[in-house]
């Protein structure tokens, strides 16, 4: 190890630490709280859009502006975008679903947006033909050409078994998103190891009101540990609490650490 090279406590080199880049924050805003004030505890947002619409240009620039800088946010996709036709198209449906996607991408831009986040139903299933629908979402309407630059996100939701969902999304050149901490329905010992990206979003559903503890924040953060960039969003009961909890742990940034 060079001389310049210091160990933290959690194994890894302080060169390494430099490259990785970790965002952590809350799904939506806090009750109350602006974006402003919330991006002086946090840096990354995972945001809906308003009535599902991208709102104008002026307003995305406005919150790239109050966020403080670019890559603050992960933009969830409007939900008629993530339901890919079962049949066939007519040539003006397929312009107006382009035409759509390529307003997203470009407020996403505007914005200064890390992520742009697709949900997809429960209705669409592992099924070879939903896998054919799939395909088409990420190589047609949310193709990487449309969306050069952002983090194509992939959120299952359903019977996904969470294996199946990060080898699909590999093939399709995405990243799922996954609770580390989820029960595993399936005991198939929850998702696996992230790639170079990793998106984790953890969910509240079942979980008590308190903050997560020291154990469930070392999970998380060794979880991410095989990746260059991550990002967690939390929807937890204490999401900002825990936000903070994990941003300090993995060392998201110094305005995180404050807090």
């Amino acid at each position: 190890m060079a001389e310049s090279e210091t160990v933290s406590a959690h194994g890894e080199s302080a060169a390494d630490e430099e490259r990785r880049v970790i965002c952590v924050g809350c799904v939506d805003l806090p009750h109350g709280m602006s974006r402003r004030v919330y991006f002086q505890k946090l840096r990354f947002l995972e945001t809906r859009l308003p009535a599902d619409e991208v709102p104008s240009e002026r307003i995305m620039r406005r919150w790239r502006s109050e966020s403080g800088g670019p890559g603050r946010f992960a933009v969830v996709a409007p939900r008629d975008l993530c339901e890919p036709a079962s049949g066939t198209e007519s040539p003006d449906d397929r312009a107006a679903v382009a035409a759509r996607a390529a307003l997203l991408a470009a407020g996403a831009r505007h914005a200064g947006a890390a992520v742009v986040l697709f949900t997809t139903p429960p209705s669409l299933t592992p099924s070879s033909a939903h896998r054919d629908r799939l395909r088409r979402l990420f190589e047609d309407v949310a193709g990487p050409d449309r969306f050069h630059g952002l983090v194509r996100v992939w959120q299952p939701d359903g019977l996904w078994r969470p294996a199946l969902a990060a080898r699909i999304a590999r093939e399709l050149g995405v990243v799922a998103a996954s609770d580390p901490l989820a029960a595993d329905a399936f005991d198939d010992g929850g998702p696996p190891p992230p790639g170079d990206i990793a998106y984790a979003r953890v969910g509240g559903m079942g979980r008590p009101s308190r903050p997560l503890g020291d154990d469930d924040l070392a999970r998380l953060a060794e979880w991410l540990e095989p990746c260059q960039r991550g990002f967690v969003s939390f929807d937890t009961p204490a999401k900002l609490r825990d936000a903070q909890g994990l941003a300090r742990w993995v060392g998201d940034s110094a305005v995180a650490a404050r807090n």
